[in-house]
């Protein structure tokens, strides 16, 4: 009995100390993110969207708000009606925080089986969540008195590499130099001061409310099963994963997949095993199944374009097109290769446990989240190797950077704080490395404190200059609103103002920002962006398709305007106090006009 009652308080301890770690990272990543861009990014897409789909008479003329919901249904069904009932500001701050505990549950739990503590799993955060922190960190130190930061790196790495050539002499092994090597290349790697997180792609894991940050925290806990060889429960979360976001879970599936056959004498029982992994993902991804047999099934509708090609790239070149990725973009991605490899080494070097002789008790995990990483990779390498030859982004069009964008330098992360961890075993050596942690986080947390403080401030302006609404947009959405018939269709720039939807509750023809995600509401969102442009013959994937469209709206003649309100049955048009049209002025402020269809409804 007095056992039972021991080993019964002995669970309650750790599940405390569990969810006070999942508390302490959740804090860590709502203090920096939680109040940033609330309805701006990816919100402004979404959420108007959920809204939509739970009360229907909102908006019930836009055209894309009332597209189907396809593979968002279940995000559109959790917080829709959320949205009805707080309003959008509520259910953004409310919904973020659920999905930063979820995704704070999956790294406590991989890092657990890492066997990192929660000093050392902040410290592998700070490294991806804050590279410009630690950057001016090392960039502003005193003693050092250089202000362009990759000198600091340059001499970082001529110190490990002194080290390298040095180190039988002064009795230093390998592993330390290696970690200074991986320090200059953090330095040198600059994947962004702030969203998104991942290296080239442009892919984030923690941002705002929307269904793939969901579907993250999902993999991620899947990942902290693998580790743990808990096979069903891991493809029930892939499932889960995927029913919140297809491409997240469906590629993690893949990967995770690969990683059970990779070695499936150990981790694969049976055939019969890997059936009711398949049963349980099927099982768990059911909300996605139907939009999944569409995109493959049905036929491409008949256009001037592939919707493969405007999709890639005309919409989302910084995401699916290679050859458009900056030169940082690859310098952080070689650099981050190079940091992943540094570590699994530096782990190598120390596998084997120096009392028992045997390998060390986290190796088996820190190989495991090696080889998963690895596999991730295998879908970017393919993308990398095809995009040259794609010209229609039929292969592109399927994301097949998305994971590792953010597997690679996350996992890299962690496995550097493996390798700080298995190198610094000696009471004095693990002193000094919590010192140096605690300084690193203390100089993070308090200035973000005050920035936190501040977005708190602002939210009593919602919306403010946070969600791109300056003081004249805001006072033209409310006469919008307050003015105008609720089913009045008003004509907007293409690209500009992709808020207008949700600040003034008026239908709109399209926009840039908000694309429906089925074939034949592709072909119909370019044909709406190309009337709303004035009508271009062609395009050049090459050149900012956004400014083709906001240069030939701001060119749009009176002709122009007045055919296309009529063709969309526009009431109202909305441009730049300098576009003169000679039609009725509604509404005019310093910055903006609202003209009035010179028609009737009648006529129209």
């Amino acid at each position: 009995m007095q056992q039972e009652s021991s080993q019964n308080h002995w669970n309650l301890t750790n599940l405390a100390g569990i969810g006070l770690e999942i508390l302490a990272v959740m804090a860590f990543l709502s203090i920096w993110l939680l109040l940033k861009l609330n309805m701006g990014g990816n919100e402004v897409d979404v959420l108007p969207l959920a809204r939509q789909y739970a009360d229907p008479t909102w908006i019930p003329g836009d055209w894309y708000l009332n597209q189907p919901p396809g593979y968002r249904i279940l995000f559109q069904t959790l917080f829709g009606r959320l949205i009805v009932s707080w309003g959008f500001l509520a259910t953004s701050i409310t919904g973020r925080l659920l999905s930063y505990g979820l995704i704070a549950a999956g790294l406590v739990f991989i890092a657990r089986k890492l066997g990192l503590n929660l000093l050392l799993l902040l410290l592998a955060l700070t490294l991806f969540f804050y590279p410009h922190y630690y950057r001016g960190f090392a960039g502003g130190i005193g003693l050092l008195q250089v202000g362009n930061i990759n000198w600091v790196a340059l001499l970082v790495l001529l110190l490990a590499i002194g080290l390298m050539l040095a180190g039988k002499k002064l009795g230093i092994g390998l592993q330390f130099p290696l970690l200074l090597l991986a320090v200059s290349l953090f330095l040198i790697a600059d994947n962004g001061a702030w969203m998104p997180q991942g290296l080239a792609a442009g892919e984030s894991l923690a941002s705002g409310l929307e269904a793939k940050v969901f579907a993250y925290g999902f993999v991620l806990l899947a990942i902290g099963l693998m580790l743990r060889g808990r096979n069903r429960p891991m493809a029930l979360l892939l499932g889960l994963a995927t029913s919140f976001h297809v491409l997240v879970g469906g590629y993690a599936f893949l990967t995770v997949l690969g990683w059970l056959v990779l070695r499936r004498k150990t981790r694969l029982l049976n055939l019969r095993e890997l059936g009711l992994i398949l049963l349980l993902y099927l099982a768990g991804s059911a909300f996605a199944i139907g939009s999944v047999l569409d995109q493959l099934l049905l036929p491409i509708p008949k256009g001037a374009l592939l919707p493969s090609f405007i999709y890639v790239f005309l919409r989302l070149p910084h995401h699916l097109n290679p050859l458009l990725w900056s030169s940082n973009s690859w310098v952080s991605l070689i650099a981050y290769l190079l940091i992943f490899a540094i570590s699994a080494s530096v782990i190598w070097l120390n596998r084997i446990n120096r009392l028992t002789g045997e390998f060390s008790e986290h190796y088996a995990a820190h190989l495991g989240l090696f080889e998963l990483t690895l596999i991730s990779l295998i879908p970017f390498v393919l993308g990398l190797a095809i995009a040259p030859f794609d010209s229609q982004g039929r292969f592109l069009q399927y994301y097949p950077f998305r994971l590792a964008d953010i597997m690679l330098p996350l996992n890299a992360c962690l496995l550097f704080a493996c390798a700080l961890q298995v190198s610094f075993t000696g009471k004095k050596a693990r002193w000094v490395l919590a010192v140096c942690c605690s300084l690193l986080l203390t100089w993070i947390v308090i200035p973000q404190l005050d920035i936190f403080q501040s977005d708190f401030r602002q939210l009593s302006l919602f919306p403010s200059e946070q969600q791109g609404v300056n003081p004249e947009w805001k006072d033209l959405c409310d006469w919008v609103r307050s003015n105008t018939p609720k089913d009045a269709i008003v004509v907007s720039p293409p690209v500009e103002l992709d808020n207008f939807t949700w600040l003034a509750e008026r239908p709109i023809p399209a926009k840039s920002k908000l694309m429906a995600q089925n074939k034949e509401g592709i072909l119909e969102w370019y044909e709406r962006l190309r009337n709303l442009s004035g009508g271009f013959r062609g395009v050049n994937h090459l050149r900012n398709f956004n400014k083709q469209l906001s240069d030939g709206y701001n060119r749009l003649t009176t002709q122009q305007a007045e055919a296309l309100m009529a063709k969309y049955q526009a009431s109202y048009l909305v441009t730049g106090i300098e576009h003169r049209l000679e039609l009725p002025v509604a509404y005019r402020n310093l910055s903006y006009v609202v003209y009035k269809n010179s028609l009737s409804t009648s006529e129209l």
